[in-house]
């Protein structure tokens, strides 16, 4: 079974933007609705402490955002900054480190929100202003068991915020397979794979099968944190990959049941989705949560 992360806080109005922050509420409201799951699986987080943020970011940094300045290690977000907005990444936050401690007790638990990889240790960038991903992983690894774990980034952008926090840290694989010419600059993962425009269902999915179980056995993590992007859609507005709903699914079929056959907690993030058709984002993300519902049901991986 697994644990859903959810709070209606999580949306936040960033004015005319490409941003859905709506998407997170209709995901929620969806999957509920198509998936019949008991109330007792849903949990609401508590907003991330500011001890928990210090992790990862600065003591500069964090001033700026509770003061809500545009500065130089602001502007970069390309996002309002208000105490609505804060206040939500903090929430969002706060989800993601719930889900990286219920993966652990539960084996799989996932955020309906999250995954937000540009954010440097000093500075916002890219719609981003809190890494969660690694204070997620700082979390549990300040207060145990955890030591290994690995990021599955699979976004349509490179996770460059993400690669360079852990750049010096050989317990934490970072993996992001992305879009090649296209923002983000791109840094160092310990893997990237960047993709050609146009790249397929076919194409993604056999470096999904290929380097996804080379990861998981020869890092060999004690937690997978999986950014589930869904902005690698054919019909989104800021990319140019070519995979399908369907091709989605499978990636997402593959990567939980890796990590479940391994018996490897994994944690997911839902990143970013940017449909020309907003309902498109929603479906997406919603099957991404069912398969961390009933993952013992999926094919075995082939």
């Amino acid at each position: 079974m697994a644990t859903f992360i959810y709070h209606p806080d999580y949306y936040s109005d960033v004015g005319q933007h490409v941003l859905q922050t709506r998407k997170y509420g209709k995901t929620y409201e969806r999957f509920q609705r198509e998936s019949n799951i008991p109330p007792e699986f849903f949990v609401t987080p508590e907003p991330a402490s500011q001890e928990e943020i210090l992790l990862v970011h600065t003591e500069e940094y964090l001033n700026d955002l509770l003061s809500y300045r545009h500065t130089h290690r602001t502007v970069p977000s390309e996002l309002l900054i208000s105490k609505e907005i804060v206040d939500a990444v903090f929430l969002q936050t706060g989800g993601s480190i719930l889900a990286c401690r219920k993966a652990l007790e539960e084996g799989r638990a996932i955020n309906f929100t999250g995954g937000f990889h540009h954010c440097f240790a000093d500075r916002a960038e890219g719609f981003c202003y809190l890494n969660d991903i690694a204070i997620g992983i700082r979390s549990v690894q300040k207060k145990g068991p955890v030591k290994r774990a690995a990021v599955i980034d699979c976004d349509l952008h490179q996770g460059n915020g993400t690669a360079v926090i852990f750049a010096d840290d050989p317990n934490v694989f970072t993996f992001s397979i992305h879009q090649e010419h296209l923002y983000p600059h791109k840094e160092k993962s310990d893997l990237d794979i960047g993709l050609d425009t146009f790249t397929k269902d076919s194409t993604y999915l056999d470096h999904i099968r290929r380097a996804v179980p080379e990861i998981l056995d020869n890092h060999r993590p004690e937690l997978v944190v999986y950014q589930a992007g869904a902005d690698p859609y054919q019909e989104d507005k800021l990319g140019a990959l070519r995979l399908t709903k369907e091709g989605l699914l499978e990636r997402d079929q593959f990567i939980v049941r890796a990590c479940s056959e391994r018996e490897i907690p994994i944690a997911g993030l839902l990143g970013g989705g940017y449909a020309i058709n907003p309902e498109d984002t929603v479906e997406i993300h919603t099957n991404t949560c069912r398969t961390f519902w009933d993952a013992e049901e999926h094919p075995r991986p082939r």
